[in-house]
C-alpha cells in the first residue's frame, strides 16, 4: 500500500515537472523572444538559432539520462536536471546578449532531457499496467503548463514586469520543483529490464540492436520528428506570425494558450483512446491534424482558418505525444524502451532545423509562411509512410514476465 501510495505521489511530481518545462521552454521562449530581441539587436535567424539549440541539445544529451537511470538511478538524474534547469533559466535572466542567451537556452535543452518526457516516460511505462491512461494523464497534466506560459508572460507583461523577471520566476520555481521530483523518484523502485513486460502484455520483447535493424523504428521516428519540427516552429514564430498578419498581441496569446489547453484534452483523448484504438491509427490522426495546422497558419487569412489552426495544433500535438510512444511500445515492447525512446529523441533533433530555417526564411523573405508550407508537406509524406507501416516480425525475449503497479 505504501509503495503504491509512492507511485501516485511521484506521479504528480512528475506531471508538475513537465509542466513547469512546458511553460518556460519551448511555449514561452516564442513569446519572449520579440523583447529579447529588441533588447539585444538580434535577426531573426540568430533567434531561431536559440530555439534550434534548445531542440538540438534535448535531442543530441537524450541518451546521457537513460545511461543515468541505469546507472545511478532516477532521483540522481532528476537532480542532475535540476541544477541545469536552474543554470539555464539563470543565464536568461542575466544574459547580456546573443551568446549567453544561446548557451541559457543550449542548458535548457539539457536539463528538459534530464527532467522531461525520458525519466517520465520511463517511470510511467514501468509502474502502471494501463500505459496509455497514465501517459495521457501524465502529458494532459504537463501540456496545461503550455497554456499558463503565454498567459504568465502576458499577465507579467500586464503588470508592468520586464522579460528577466519572467525567467526568474522559472529558474525559482525549476529549484523548488526539481526538489519534489528528486526526493519522492529516488525512493521508487524501477524493475530491472529484463524483469518488465511487454507493453500491454500484447508485443514480443526486442533487443536495441533488434529494433534498430527495422524499417517501422526508423518511420516511428520520422513521425516524431516531424510532429516535433511543427511544434517548435510554430511556438517559436507563430506569435510573431499572427502579429505580421494583422492579430492583436492580446488574441495571438489567447489563441496559442487556447491551441494548449486543445492540446491538454487532446493528449488525455488519446491516453484513453490508445487502450482500444491502435497506436498507428493515434500517430496518423497527430500527423494529419499537425500538417492540417501548418498550412492554415501559413495562411493566417480570417477567422476560420485561425480557429481551424487552433484546434487541429494543439488536437494533433496532443495525440502526438501519447501515440509515438505506445506506438513505439506496441511494436518492440517494454524491454528496451528507455533506451529505444531516447533514441528517438537522438535522432529526431533533426527537427531543431526547423526554427532555424524558419528564421533564415523570415529575413530572406520578409514572412514565416515557406516554412510552414514546407512542414505541411513534411507531415504529408510521414503520414503515407505510418499509413503502410505494418508491424515488425516478433522476436520473444525468455523469461518476461509482467509486474506492474496497478
Amino acid at each position: 500500500m505504501k509503495n503504491r501510495l509512492l507511485v501516485y505521489v511521484v506521479l504528480q511530481a512528475l506531471c508538475l515537472m513537465y509542466f513547469l518545462l512546458s511553460a518556460g521552454t519551448f511555449n514561452s521562449l516564442g513569446m519572449v523572444l520579440p523583447s529579447m530581441v529588441e533588447a539585444f539587436d538580434m535577426s531573426w535567424a540568430q533567434a531561431g538559432f536559440g530555439f534550434t539549440l534548445l531542440g538540438s541539445a534535448c535531442g543530441l544529451v537524450s541518451l546521457a539520462p537513460a545511461l543515468t537511470i541505469r546507472k545511478l538511478g532516477v532521483g540522481r538524474t532528476l537532480l542532475t536536471g535540476t541544477v541545469i534547469l536552474f543554470a539555464g533559466f539563470g543565464l536568461l535572466y542575466t544574459s547580456t546578449g546573443a551568446m549567453t542567451y544561446y548557451l541559457g537556452t543550449t542548458l535548457l535543452g539539457v536539463g528538459y532531457c534530464f527532467c522531461g518526457t525520458v525519466p517520465a516516460v520511463h517511470v510511467l511505462s514501468s509502474s502502471f499496467r494501463r500505459r496509455s491512461t497514465v501517459l495521457g494523464l501524465y502529458f494532459t497534466i504537463g501540456n496545461l503548463g503550455a497554456v499558463a506560459g503565454p498567459l504568465l508572460w502576458y499577465g507579467s507583461q500586464s503588470a508592468g514586469f520586464d522579460w528577466r523577471f519572467y525567467w526568474l520566476m522559472f529558474a525559482i520555481a525549476s529549484v523548488v520543483v526539481g526538489a519534489f521530483c528528486t526526493l519522492t523518484a529516488g525512493r521508487l523502485h524501477i524493475a530491472p529490464p529484463e524483469a518488465q513486460a511487454s507493453a500491454g502484455g500484447e508485443s514480443a520483447e526486442w533487443t536495441v540492436r533488434q529494433a534498430l535493424g527495422t524499417v517501422q523504428f526508423w518511420v516511428v521516428v520520422g513521425a516524431y520528428t516531424a510532429c516535433l519540427a511543427i511544434n517548435t516552429t510554430t511556438h517559436g514564430f507563430a506569435y510573431q506570425h499572427l502579429m505580421e498578419h494583422g492579430i492583436a498581441q492580446a488574441r495571438a496569446s489567447q489563441l496559442i494558450s487556447l491551441s494548449a489547453l486543445v492540446c491538454a484534452v487532446g493528449s488525455a483523448l488519446a491516453g484513453l483512446a490508445g487502450e482500444k484504438t491502435s497506436a498507428r491509427t493515434l500517430t496518423m490522426f497527430s500527423l494529419g491534424c499537425l500538417g492540417v495546422s501548418a498550412a492554415t497558419l501559413a495562411l493566417a487569412d480570417g477567422s476560420v482558418s485561425l480557429l481551424i489552426w487552433m484546434v487541429a495544433f494543439g488536437g494533433g500535438l496532443g495525440f502526438s505525444y501519447v501515440s509515438t510512444v505506445m506506438l513505439l511500445q506496441s511494436y518492440f515492447g517494454q524491454r528496451a524502451s528507455l533506451e529505444l525512446y531516447s533514441i528517438m529523441m537522438a535522432f529526431s533533433t533533426s527537427a531543431a532545423l526547423g526554427p532555424a530555417l524558419g528564421g533564415a526564411i523570415k529575413d530572406q523573405t520578409g514572412s514565416f509562411s515557406g516554412i510552414f508550407l514546407g512542414l505541411a508537406c513534411l507531415s504529408a509524406v510521414l503520414f503515407c509512410a505510418v499509413a503502410v507501416l505494418r508491424k515488425p516480425g516478433e522476436r520473444k525475449a525468455p523469461g518476461v514476465t509482467a509486474i506492474a503497479a496497478e
